[in-house]
This record gives structure tokens, sequence and C-alpha cells, in this order.
């Protein structure tokens, strides 16, 4: 119990730092060089039970369009606790003003508190961003993920889809 607190606080403190970073600062948006910050709250189910899932990522900009991130995601509200990292591969289609489609690959490595063995995902997302001011957006979208070694006794489902709703800001 004391490790998970631990890590919430420096999780916490890392998001914040970053978000304070990220605010005063207005760059060009999916251009080499620039960096992204996104947050999300949402809900998910693992092992048949209900979950809020709180996400993190940070994303730089290898180049134009291309965007190398990783995210932090923590399961809250029921049992065990779960926390995943995600390194994920996005790419950003700029060529509208308004509404930019992403599409995205990403690995999942899930850690459970309790007994249950930690596992590894995979999967892609897809969906758009709708420009609110010049370095902040609105991310909507899908997210289809697979189990790897998936016990479906253990998972009800080794393969899922849910929407993701984002809110992104660039610098």
């Amino acid at each position: 119990m004391c490790n998970n607190n631990i890590f919430l606080r420096q999780f916490g403190s890392m998001l914040l730092g970053i978000l304070m970073m990220a605010m005063p600062h207005v760059a060009q948006a999916f251009e080499q060089g620039a960096s992204s910050v996104a947050l999300s709250v949402g809900s998910g189910q693992q092992l048949g039970r209900d979950y809020t899932v709180i996400n993190g990522r940070y994303g730089y900009f290898f180049v134009k369009e291309f965007e190398a991130s990783m995210a932090l995601e923590l399961w809250r509200g029921n049992s065990p606790e779960i926390y995943k990292i995600i390194p994920e591969l996005r790419y950003v289609y700029t060529s509208s003003q308004t509404v930019k489609p992403y599409a995205a690959l990403f690995v999942g490595f899930t850690n459970f508190s309790g007994a249950v063995a930690d596992r590894t995902t995979y999967g892609a997302k897809a969906g758009v961003y709708l420009k609110l001011n010049p370095s902040a957006y609105l991310g909507l979208g899908l997210v289809h993920e697979r189990i790897e070694n998936c016990d479906s006794a253990a998972y009800r489902n080794c393969q899922y889809t849910h929407p993701e709703v984002s809110l992104n800001f660039t610098f």
C-alpha cells in the first residue's frame, strides 16, 4: 500500500510539472521538435471489474506529424489496482485547419497490485483532434487492445475496443 501512495504522489507531481511547462507556451503543433501533453479520465474494465482510468501522456514530435510518446495509466475504484506504462508511436495528419485525424500503435506493460500476473498488451488507436486554441486540442477516438498470452478464464475478453477522449496541449 505504501508503494502505491508513493507512486501516486510521484505521478501527480510529474504530471503537474509537465502541465505547468505546457500551459504558457504556444508552439507550432505537430512540427518537428514540438512536445505534447495529454490528459484523460475515463472508464475501463479488467478481470470482469469496472474501473476509473486516469491517463497522462508526454510526447515528442521527432519529425513533422510523427510523435513518440510515453503514457502512464492508473486504474482505480476496484481491486486489484492496475498501473500501465504505454510507449506509443502516433501519426497526425495536419492538412486540415481545425480537424486533425490521428492513428497510433502502442504496447502496454500492465502491473496488478495483487496476485494477478503482469501482462503485456498491444493495440492501435484512431481518432481526430479538434482545435480549441493554437496550443490545445480535444482528442476523440477509439482504442483497440489485445492482451498477450491471455487466459480467457481470468479475462472475460482478451481483446476490447473502447472510446478515448483527451485534452492535449502542445509546447
